[in-house]
């Protein structure tokens, strides 16, 4: 299923504003990974810019997906997902997990981060979300953050992304923090 209306040429930076269709984008591409993937993803969750309401983004949808086995995750996309559609990322990535590209009509429309179950990174992306979904001034931050780091780095999208990197895991700090009092309290 073609994702419409989104996308950025590969190493391309832009941001736009926030989409209410978004989610939906979502649901339609994780409707087709867990068809294309079956019983090998075990959670599957929105992550990424697009994921918080109301924040400006690149409008490309980040995907996070745990699986129980990760080299068979990893066999089985490039023995038969990988082509045309779904490529994988070769370079290191950030966040040390195994990148999967969609592209579109020469867009990427979606990067699908996979995880082994229960990795830390990939509990941080998703509490992250939440913690900034719940937290408007933090968001707003957050998009004001985005917005000075684009116009200082339009043309290094690494730049750009290593410039939020110190403000990602103060936050991740306070989600955790949160949950654990939360926790303490129940």
């Amino acid at each position: 299923m073609k994702i419409e209306n989104t996308g950025l040429k590969r190493g391309y930076l832009e941001l736009q504003h926030y989409r209410d269709d978004y989610p939906q984008i979502y649901e339609q591409e994780k409707a087709e990974l867990l068809k294309l993937y079956k019983d090998r993803i075990k959670y599957i969750d929105h992550i990424g810019s697009t994921s918080i309401k109301g924040i400006i983004s690149k409008p490309i949808i980040d995907i996070n997906i745990q699986t129980d086995d990760l080299d068979d995750f990893k066999n089985f996309t490039e023995s038969n997902i990988e082509g045309d559609i779904y490529t994988v990322k070769k370079e290191p990535t950030l966040g040390g997990d195994y990148l999967i590209r969609k592209e579109e009509d020469g867009k990427v429309k979606a990067f699908i981060h996979v995880y082994k179950t229960g990795d830390i990174n990939s509990i941080n992306t998703i509490m992250f979300r939440d913690y900034m979904n719940s937290h408007e001034d933090e968001a707003k931050r957050y998009e004001d953050l985005k917005m000075e780091l684009y116009d200082m780095y339009k043309g290094d999208r690494q730049k750009y992304v290593e410039g939020k990197d110190k403000y990602i895991k103060e936050i991740i700090a306070l989600a955790m923090e949160e949950k654990r009092i939360k926790d303490s309290s129940d």
